[in-house]
């Protein structure tokens, strides 16, 4: 299946798909990476790994964006000085 296509696949199941926590994500990701290993050679599994290690660490990075953005929201609207 080429690129382009899982990505289409992605953006048509994200509207279907149940809401799920970081953690959640993460452990079904590590699942089916599990399932795969066997089939992979020690690149390509490595590099799957890393793909996944990138996309958890800008995961973590915007959660704390919008951690950060909700408490100066929240400092404005009560009167504080941002």
């Amino acid at each position: 299946m080429k690129a382009s296509k899982i990505i289409e696949m992605w953006g048509r199941a994200s509207c279907q798909v149940p809401l799920a926590s970081d953690d959640e994500i993460v452990q079904m990701f590590a699942n089916e990476i599990a399932k795969l290993s066997y089939k992979l050679t020690e690149a390509e599994l490595y590099r799957l790994i890393a793909v996944g290690a990138l996309v958890y660490q800008r995961g973590l990075r915007e959660f704390d964006g919008n951690m950060m953005t909700d408490l100066l929201i929240r400092t404005l609207r009560q009167g504080g000085r941002a």
